[in-house]
């Protein structure tokens, strides 16, 4: 049954980021399926209205002046076209996230004074940052169901760098299991989080993976002329670093190539548009890869929907073996592209989902002799693209599974 929800997510949209997307596509189907939904975010991703959604935005800490390091962030989301620079030094050390003194000191009093203005049948928290859970817990206290949602692993397979002390790891592992073992439902985005929360928790944990929204379409002349229409473009849209990717290994697969097969290597072009770091800047500016490797910079949504559009495939990179659940929010948008993909980490969820839907090839994401095949199959004979469908995917079929999780977190 339809009901009132408070959706907790620190980001949300206008920001690019894969976590304002996923809050934009479930709340505008959400909504169409009766929901009254109210989004308690951080202001440090922009003001806007969200579809769906009456948003209440809470100061941030990191876009306080006193952040020496705001730049960063503003180029990590692209609204600059600066470098984005390495996390920070306090990311290792306040757990379980730096949230927990930037954004829940502000956020959590809001979501009490929320809830005692009006009743929520359900409260939705999503981590990243771990701390936003106990914003749930807190209104759990006070009778509201409460749904956990993990976007990345907490201790299993962390986006943040391991913890450097036996302490710290103690407590992010206490804190996860007690908060997490009292929520009413729980769901996470690949089934290998799932099935690790499931197998140390006693609960069960639905998969509800980021997806694309049916209803977006490119007006097909964002990215004109950014492609050479006589080579085959292989293109990255997005954050590598972010995802603790390099391209490393791709451009050495690319040197492969050039040795073992130089007239594939001539027909190929890497593309890549989004924010670098400058160490990814050095990388891909390499003087031998001159005429190779395109650099488009931060792009705005419309060009990159385009580009990925007019791309001959789509690469995701990835950590392969480190990070096995990983499912990057940008593979769903190549789904939807309808060009074929590859994905550097052939253990990795990603590779599992091209592989199942038949939209393209997963090989090694550390072997450059694997990678430069990989590269020579898709200039020379570009993989078909499978029957299979990727309708599972879309955010409204996503919004109807996460409507079956709210609800019996309501019965509960």
């Amino acid at each position: 049954m339809p009901s009132s929800l408070l959706y907790v997510s620190q980001i949300a949209p206008p920001s690019p980021l894969v976590a304002a997307r996923r809050v934009a596509g479930l709340c505008k189907y959400l909504a169409r399926l009766g929901y009254d939904i109210t989004v308690l975010a951080s202001d440090l991703s922009g003001a806007g209205e969200i579809e769906g959604a009456r948003v209440v935005r809470t100061h941030d800490l990191i876009t306080s002046p006193l952040n020496w390091r705001r730049g960063h962030f503003a180029a990590l989301s692209g609204s600059s076209s600066a470098t984005y620079a390495p996390p920070s030094r306090l990311e290792s050390v306040v757990v379980p996230d730096l949230a927990l003194a930037t954004w829940v000191p502000f956020a959590l009093p809001r979501a009490l004074r929320l809830a005692s203005g009006r009743q929520f049948d359900c409260v939705l928290t999503s981590s990243p940052p771990q701390s936003a859970h106990l914003i749930g817990r807190a209104l759990r206290t006070r009778g509201i169901p409460w749904v956990a949602e993990l976007r990345d692993g907490w201790t299993f397979e962390p986006h943040h760098v391991p913890w450097p002390t036996k302490l710290q790891r103690g407590l992010d592992g206490r804190l996860e299991r007690r908060l997490l073992s009292r929520t009413d439902g729980l769901v996470a985005v690949t089934k290998p989080i799932a099935d690790d929360l499931s197998r140390r928790l006693g609960r069960e944990v639905v998969v509800i993976t980021n997806g694309y929204d049916p209803e977006e379409e490119a007006s097909g002349d964002g990215a004109a002329g950014r492609l050479d229409p006589d080579r085959h473009s292989l293109v990255y849209t997005g954050r590598i670093s972010a995802g603790r990717s390099t391209p490393g290994p791709l451009l050495e697969g690319f040197r492969e190539l050039r040795r073992t097969a130089p007239q594939a290597a001539e027909r190929l072009e890497l593309v890549f548009a989004g924010p670098l770091t400058a160490a990814e800047t050095d990388e891909l500016e390499a003087p031998d890869l001159a005429g190779s490797v395109k650099l488009l910079g931060p792009l705005g949504r419309d060009a990159v929907l385009t580009l990925q559009r007019q791309a001959g495939s789509l690469l995701v990179i990835t950590e392969g073996s480190l990070r096995r659940s990983v499912a990057t929010g940008k593979l769903f948008e190549y789904l939807a592209a309808g060009r074929p993909i590859l994905v550097l980490g052939e253990e990795t969820e990603a590779a599992r989902i091209v592989a199942e839907t038949g939209t393209g090839i997963a090989t090694s994401a550390s072997d450059s002799g694997r990678i430069a095949s990989a590269l020579r199959e898709l200039v020379e004979r570009a993989p078909d693209l499978g029957s299979a469908t990727i309708a599972q995917y879309s955010y409204a079929v996503l919004a109807e599974n996460l409507a079956e999780v709210i609800d019996r977190a309501g019965r509960r």
